[in-house]
């Protein structure tokens, strides 16, 4: 027998979202269900009856809220995005095997018209939309400086303990993966890697990197495989990096320096002539415990070891989720 979620919107109000109907309909306050919310516009599910401490809390407290992704009211109203699903597209299994009530702080999409946070610019090249370093500048300096950009994520100064996330990028021209490491030493403040890097805390403190190498593969220079990504044959990761990053090319031999690599996504598990570069089939998900709670907004910093007009990280889309 069908199951039918029953669909809820005011006809006194627009329905901008599903906090604006909260506090401007008292009768939305008896029912949660499926709201046609014109800030899309779209279908979404709004929590109207459910409120705690953290989408982990309301998960724990009211087990029907599982598999029910939506907006729901924290403490304080606050209103933010839950994903309480435990089964659709692997994302529990993917964030370390922990349940439901992932709070999400960043949904970056570009590609679907999106802009990008504070920090990032944005850019249209051959009809593709992406997030880039916002200086123009080019490094040649030994060691490089490098051209970094931040974007920052609140948490509304709520603790969590773990992260988990995805990124799609691109590659732009001569990216060196982790060869800035080798020049500016295993400094976590330098542009260590063309990559996007996500932190937290200050001083920083690293969770993830998403980096991008010259060639998938390619051996018999020396010097051009330490452009190359760990996993082929490139040059080791700094030491607060450790595993914690995914590596990848789009590159294939001969390659333009200032061409852009639309055809092949990176991090994404597919297309990698080094097969072992490819291997972790979480891709692009990352899931992070961190030692310790902490409260602090999540940094994701975009940096083009030798600047953008030569190499560069592309990024079109980027979630983050805390518990």
């Amino acid at each position: 027998m069908a199951t039918y979620q029953c669909q809820f919107q005011s006809p006194n109000y627009p329905g901008q979202s599903c906090e604006v109907i909260y506090n401007n309909d008292v009768e939305s306050h008896q029912w949660s269900g499926y709201y046609w919310i014109t800030d899309g516009p779209k279908k979404v599910y709004c929590g109207m009856t459910y409120t705690g401490s953290s989408c982990l809390n309301i998960y724990n407290a009211y087990p029907e809220t599982a598999d029910k992704p939506g907006y729901y009211r924290l403490s304080n109203n606050q209103w933010t995005y839950c994903n309480m699903t435990e089964i659709a597209s692997g994302f529990i299994s993917t964030c370390g095997g922990v349940g439901g009530g992932w709070r999400r702080i960043a949904n970056i999409d570009v590609s679907a018209g999106g802009d990008c946070p504070s920090g990032w610019r944005k850019e249209t090249h051959s009809g593709v939309s992406f997030c880039r370093v916002d200086s123009d500048a080019n490094f040649a300096t030994t060691p490089p400086t490098g051209a970094c950009s931040s974007a920052y994520f609140s948490t509304n100064g709520r603790s969590y303990q773990r992260v988990c996330g995805r990124a799609r990028g691109y590659q732009k021209g001569w990216t060196l993966a982790f060869w800035g490491n080798r020049n500016a030493g295993e400094t976590i403040d330098g542009a260590y890697a063309d990559a996007l890097s996500i932190y937290h805390d200050s001083p920083r403190q690293h969770i993830w990197a998403y980096v991008s190498g010259l060639y998938d593969y390619w051996p018999s220079n020396i010097r051009v495989r330490y452009y190359n990504c760990p996993c082929s044959q490139g040059q080791s990761p700094a030491g607060f990096v450790g595993a914690n990053y995914y590596c990848e090319s789009a590159g294939k031999y001969p390659l333009n320096e200032t061409s852009y690599y639309f055809n092949d996504p990176l991090w994404d598990g597919a297309g990698c002539t080094y097969g072992s570069c490819c291997a972790n089939p979480k891709q692009p998900w990352f899931y992070r415990q961190l030692s310790e709670p902490t409260t602090s907004s999540i940094e994701a910093r975009l940096c083009s070891i030798r600047g953008f007009q030569s190499r560069a990280v592309l990024i079109d889309q980027l979630e983050l989720y805390i518990q």
